[in-house]
């Protein structure tokens, strides 16, 4: 089973992803709960989100 959190960068921040060193994208990741998240949760860099709903297909019913 995965411990995946959903992350979004803290208001004023900018975090770099710890595999590709690329910023943090604005809408949020899904992560593992590595070391490096775990630092970055405890200082503030990053925070627990939910993830933006997707937006339904026109004339989607459900």
């Amino acid at each position: 089973m995965s411990d995946r959190k959903f992350l979004k960068a803290a208001e004023g921040r900018t975090v770099r992803q710890e595999d590709t060193g690329e910023i943090w994208p604005t809408e949020g990741a899904y992560a593992e709960n590595t070391r490096f998240i775990r630092r970055r949760l405890a200082d503030g860099d990053l925070v627990v989100a939910k993830p933006d709903k997707p937006a339904k297909a026109p004339g989607e019913t459900k």
